[in-house]
């Protein structure tokens, strides 16, 4: 695309309604001029990205991540934070913005900062931008319940399992990726076969608990229930993600990526006496989870694809 790049810069993860307010008047910017909306985006936070053994911090994969910001703008620039940390606000600048992407507008939120040891803030960019001809907008957060909207709010939200407030924040349900790999078969011997999920390990769950979901697999699409837990009454502890649908697959899903939309927590998770005791609970976790498909159409398509 010919004419001038009009320029975000962040992590944009979990492409809240913050990142969107943003990303739209990146586009609105571009249009105006004829130009190219442009996403320049660290693949994970900067605080996080030089720990020595970062937390599961991503609230969305960092491919999903991309696939959503494509949506959004005209190109996304992908690099990693260690790359460029070593930069001085005015280096960031000569080199990245001016020096590579030949930005004439840049768009970013009231609280961006920028440069080594995060010594760049808004001002400073005008100031800079002022010097090196190219234009700079600052965008107000988005404001919920009297707080802005922010990446690490929704983290705290799903830690605490409120996954219903963390999709208001988010405007879509939170998101779950993973490869269906072979389990213990444990489900399926309580009548209720489940599909084991390996997922990334750098994206953080909800908390341990039974949740109702919305689960795409393929050019399929189900609801169905969603465990995040270390399985107790077997004693167990790893961590799992599994799925059981409410309509049985017609096949195994074995080598299946699913995508779960994450809508509402049902539960806890908790040890049973017995096996039959856990069999008599996800008979009314089911019960429980069909009475929300009402509630629930499928109002949003996967993110894949």
């Amino acid at each position: 695309m010919d004419g001038e790049v009009t320029l975000t810069v962040g992590t944009f993860d979990g492409v809240h309604l913050g990142h969107r307010r943003i990303l739209d008047r990146v586009n609105r910017k571009a249009r105006e001029q004829g130009g190219e909306s442009v996403a320049y985006v660290f693949e994970r936070p900067p605080r996080l990205a030089l720990a020595p053994e970062p937390p599961p911090c991503l609230l969305l994969p960092i491919a999903l991540r991309e696939a959503m910001l494509r949506a959004a703008v005209d190109r996304v620039v992908l690099v990693r934070f260690a790359d460029v940390r070593r930069l001085s606000p005015r280096e960031f600048v000569e080199r990245i913005i001016v020096g590579e992407l030949n930005a004439r507008g840049v768009v970013v939120g009231e609280g961006f900062r920028f440069g080594q040891h995060r010594e760049g803030d808004v001002q400073a960019l005008r100031t800079l931008g002022e010097e090196f001809r190219f234009q700079v907008e600052s965008v107000s957060p988005v404001v919920s319940d009297g707080q802005p909207v922010s990446s690490t709010r929704i983290r705290h939200l799903l830690r605490e399992g409120h996954v219903e407030d963390a999709a208001g924040l988010l405007g879509r349900p939170p998101v779950l990726v993973g490869n269906v790999i072979e389990g213990e078969q444990i489900g399926r011997t309580l009548g209720h076969p489940t599909a084991n999920l390996s997922f990334d390990p750098q994206v953080l769950l909800p908390a341990d608990g039974i949740y109702f979901a919305h689960v795409f697999a393929n050019d399929r699409r189900d609801h169905g229930l969603l465990y995040v837990g270390e399985r107790p009454t077997l004693e167990s502890n790893d961590r799992r993600c599994e799925v059981r649908t409410l309509t049985p697959p017609e096949r195994d899903l074995y080598g299946t990526t699913l995508e779960v939309h994450v809508l509402a927590r049902l539960r806890d998770d908790r040890a049973f006496p017995s096996l039959d005791a856990l069999r008599a609970q996800i008979d009314l976790d089911v019960v429980a989870a069909s009475d929300l498909v009402p509630r629930f159409p499928f109002s949003t398509d996967p993110i894949r694809g």
